[in-house]
């Protein structure tokens, strides 16, 4: 058999093993997700998993999930529909193996129960182009779900897809990117972080860090200079030595609670955190209801691991919760 009759290795027919899930390339650094939040990139990820498998190439085929697994720790359904209708709208544009670029949009047709039922589905599908163009995809990643839960911003996530799908390129161990790649790459909206020392400080720096602590890769960024300006940057990256003490610390890391994860990370003491009050925990969700209703214990979770990594606990914690759901309750507004 000649070269030219070797048959190309296509995504259909990898299984994912457990724990994991396989993810074609053009669903990874794609334009048009940048404004996604990090629990939507989870979301994502679980009604894909969720429908990967044989009835995905089945003409007409609906999945289902059930509304307390697509919501996660929040405490209502009320943030799905709105994370849906974001997929609905994100479009993916990729080259097919007869030259012709394909659009088509992420999700199809959702249909779900009301939201206030904590026991109702998602019926949801897919449109018979893209299941065509994932299931012909020649490149996909296999990521572990644990790392996958474990990462804190979605600027890891988005790290450790990418890099999880370049592994695979085994004859490729590096690569070089310019900066708007890059953006692209983490899922940087466009006019946030545009100063170089801004975008690398917030959001590649703690990327890497994040990755390499809790994932099976070793990835390293260099900046390359055009002049003045950082131009592009060399990615390398390498596969930890199974057992060896690297990957048994991610291991473990992983399995660990997330609470002081920043500070184990950064190699920096861990914060005392001051325990709430139901009283107090009230009074911040009280003060973010004007703005917007926000998940009261959720917040309060991630309020104390934002102060476990502080240099050192906030003088006036109940103000300062406070002043932390007020915040949230904008960013989500």
């Amino acid at each position: 058999m000649s070269d030219d009759d070797v048959i190309p290795f296509r995504t259909k027919i990898v299984s994912p093993r457990e724990g994991e899930m396989v993810k074609p390339h053009e669903l990874i650094g794609i334009a048009g997700s940048e404004g996604w939040t990090l629990a939507e990139r989870r979301m994502w990820n679980m009604l894909l998993l969720n429908a990967w498998g044989h009835d995905l190439d089945r003409p007409g085929a609906v999945f289902s999930m059930e509304l307390r697994e697509l919501r996660g720790t929040h405490d209502s359904n009320d943030r799905i529909t709105p994370s849906l209708r974001r997929f609905q709208q994100t479009l993916i544009t990729a080259k097919m193996r007869d030259g012709k670029t394909r659009t088509v949009q992420l999700l199809g047709a959702t249909d779900m129960d009301e939201e206030t039922r904590e026991d109702g589905i998602l019926v949801y599908d897919f449109h018979p182009k893209l299941v065509e163009l994932l299931r012909d995809s020649e490149i996909y990643a296999r990521m572990q779900m644990k790392v996958m839960k474990a990462f804190s911003s979605k600027y890891s996530l988005s790290l450790y897809e990418v890099i999880a799908a370049r592994v695979e390129l085994r004859h490729k161990s590096s690569e070089v990117i310019d900066v708007d790649t890059l953006r692209m790459w983490l899922s940087v909206e466009t006019g946030k972080l545009k100063r170089w020392p801004d975008f690398r400080r917030m959001a590649l720096e703690p990327a890497l860090k994040e990755v390499n602590a809790l994932s099976p890769f070793v990835v390293e960024a260099e900046p390359i200079k055009r002049g003045k300006k950082i131009a592009e940057v060399r990615f390398t990256w390498t596969k930890k030595e199974p057992f060896s003490p690297i990957e048994q610390a991610a291991a473990r890391e992983v399995n660990r609670p997330k609470v002081g994860r920043k500070a184990r990370i950064s190699g920096t003491v861990e914060t005392i955190v001051p325990d709430l009050t139901p009283d107090a925990i009230q009074k911040g969700y009280d003060a973010a209801a004007s703005i917007c209703r926000i998940d009261k214990n959720a917040a309060y979770e991630d309020w104390r691991k934002m102060v476990a990594a502080l240099p050192e606990a906030p003088a006036n914690p109940v103000g300062h919760f406070i002043e932390f759901c007020r915040k949230r309750a904008r960013e989500i507004r």
